[in-house]
């Protein structure tokens, strides 16, 4: 599963937020390997006025594998308030 890209709105209470898990490579080369290595990502931005707020991360975390970052972004989705505060 070299390619994720899961994307939700979530509302909490009042506020709107994106939910984003992607796949990515690695930027960096500083090992072998490291430009075919993929790692998975979920970022969480509030939503203000139907813009998202790309500037301003509220939550960001990495996995080393796509389960690992599928079961977060599923998590998040069900409880919200226990990954970032509102």
């Amino acid at each position: 599963m070299r390619d994720l890209e899961l994307k939700n709105i979530l509302k909490v209470d009042d506020k709107e937020f994106l939910v984003s898990t992607i796949s990515m490579h690695v930027r960096h080369s500083f090992f072998d390997g490291d430009n075919q290595k993929i790692v998975y990502e979920t970022m969480v931005f509030e939503i203000i006025d139907d813009e998202v707020q790309y500037h301003k991360t509220i939550f960001n975390e990495r996995y080393n594998m796509p389960d690992e970052a599928i079961a977060e972004h599923g998590a998040i989705l069900k409880n919200p308030k226990a990954f970032f505060i509102v």
